[in-house]
């Protein structure tokens, strides 16, 4: 091996793994249970549509023109107009991924050609470092907490070298939601040559007129990129798919980063369904503020504090530590997301899953929360 090459992997074995939520097969084998309740991973309990599945099974049969042993649209056209017509935004200005994660490692790529930072504050998505370091950027770490995201720190953050500047909103985990001031100043205020990423996969479980929407922005700063996912309100999470905005021009940039055939037929057509279907993701957007509300009730009642007030997902904070309660209820057939790996060792982020599953929570948890 040569010495350049082994200084590029040893920088690469610097670069954190992402860990996922664990899956329900994989604790069934490792406890030998029958049933789990997994409220790990941020996904809808409450789909895919029947319409979803009967255009999935249509997809899998196939046609002349299309099934899963043709190649797919490589640009998702079909999709991206579906998109287009339901977001009323050119199709021009829309970019497909394998779920916006890969969006992330798009402009990643495009940014960090030449090297350069990032500034991304604490506690954000693990995706969005991992994809500036293994582009060959350097990150800039800003103050947040739990509860709050210091849009003044990340301003003050930028260097000369600043190419990008990323931010989940809401953030995922802590759940912290920039509102529409601290949304405005980053665009106004960052550096025009500065690619503001805003990853919006959690906002259709906001009211429509109460989310701070960065796509709103996208005439007045060119260089912005809005990311929105098909694996949560619309319940596709198993088939990776999710979709950027941006002018004309940052989509060009995407489309020469973006590698070919990126996205597979089976979940552009299921997504071109998902995304036209108005009463599924309100009647979701609806149990998912029930699911909320009922458990800051239960929550009241035991040692612990819920931090966050968005997405389909809470912000567990407990005296216990996180690796500790994570463990207790794996055993109890309850799997959770347990943010030591965050920087949040004492808490846990729980997905706000179907009624019965709370239930199935506060069983397993409120004996050791007591």
């Amino acid at each position: 091996m040569t010495g350049a090459a082994s200084n590029n992997f040893e920088l690469l074995e610097r670069i954190p793994l992402y860990v996922p939520g664990k899956p329900i097969q994989e604790v069934k084998r490792e406890y030998g249970l029958d049933h789990i309740i997994k409220l790990a991973s941020n996904e809808n309990p409450w789909g895919p549509t029947p319409a979803v599945k009967a255009k999935i099974i249509d997809a899998v049969n196939g046609t002349d023109d299309e099934g899963v042993g043709l190649y797919p649209v490589s640009d998702g056209f079909y999709l991206r107009k579906a998109i287009s017509e339901c977001r009323r935004i050119k199709l021009e200005q829309i970019v497909l991924g394998n779920g916006s994660a890969e969006i992330i490692e798009m402009a990643a790529k495009a940014c960090f050609i030449a090297g350069g930072s990032a500034v991304i504050p604490r506690h954000s998505f693990a995706i969005g470092g991992i994809s500036v370091q293994t582009a060959g950027g350097r990150i800039i770490e800003t103050h947040a907490t739990a509860t709050e995201v210091d849009v003044e720190a990340i301003l003050k953050a930028i260097e000369p070298d600043t190419k990008m500047v990323y931010i989940a909103n809401a953030n995922n985990p802590t759940g912290v939601q920039i509102g529409r001031d601290g949304i405005a100043m980053l665009v106004k205020e960052i550096r025009d040559d500065i690619l503001l990423v805003v990853d919006q996969a959690y906002a259709e479980y906001s009211e429509p007129g109460d989310f701070p929407d960065a796509a709103n922005y996208l005439g007045e700063r060119e260089n912005l990129l809005v990311l929105h996912t098909f694996s949560k309100i619309y319940a596709l999470a198993s088939l990776r798919i999710g979709y950027g905005l941006g002018n004309e021009r940052m989509i060009t940039l995407m489309e020469r980063v973006r590698s070919p055939f990126n996205t597979n037929h089976i979940a552009q057509v299921a997504a071109e369904v998902a995304i036209r279907d108005k009463e599924f993701v309100a009647f979701c957007r609806e149990k998912n503020r029930q699911a909320r509300d009922a458990f800051f009730v239960e929550a009241a009642k035991h040692r612990c504090t819920v931090s966050s007030n968005a997405g389909n997902f809470v912000l567990l904070e407990t005296a216990i530590p996180a690796p500790d309660l994570f463990q207790y209820l794996l055993k109890k057939s309850v799997i959770v997301r347990p943010m030591h790996g965050y920087g949040l060792p004492m808490h846990m982020r729980i997905t706000l899953g179907r009624p019965e599953e709370m239930e199935a929570f506060w069983a397993a948890a409120a004996p050791i929360l007591v």
